[in-house]
């Protein structure tokens, strides 16, 4: 007897299943995250437009998710902001770590605003 076996289908069935189930709830994860994500982003940015310290923070925020390497973001910054803009934060974030889209390709007009608070964030470093 031959020490090669054949493989049946059966196997690769099995492989293909436990693959497709991953990329399901992978894309599951990503349209709740998008869901709860909007709201928030929506919430975020109209805070942001304000001239508090937490519209700071926030700026800072939708900047680091827009441009990291330009405006790193410090964690900090969170404990800065209230409880209600806190969790609207995370669930931004969260929406931009699974969504696979830009944060500013979900707002209208989104590079615009974002340059117009860079610039804002750009004046205040100065």
């Amino acid at each position: 007897m031959s020490q090669y076996r054949v493989r049946t289908p059966e196997h690769r069935s099995r492989l293909s299943q436990a693959l497709a189930q991953v990329m399901n709830e992978t894309r599951l994860r990503q349209l709740e995250a998008e869901q709860q994500g909007l709201a928030a982003l929506e919430y975020l940015i109209h805070a942001a437009q304000g001239h508090s310290g937490q519209s700071h923070h926030l700026r800072r925020l939708l900047l680091g998710l827009y441009n990291g390497y330009r405006w790193p973001f410090e964690m900090q910054r969170l404990r800065g902001l209230d409880v209600d803009l806190q969790e609207a934060a995370l669930a931004v974030i969260q929406m931009a770590t699974y969504s696979g889209h830009e944060i500013h390709t979900f707002v209208e007009d989104g590079d615009a605003l974002l340059k117009c608070f860079w610039e804002i964030e750009e004046a205040n470093d100065e």
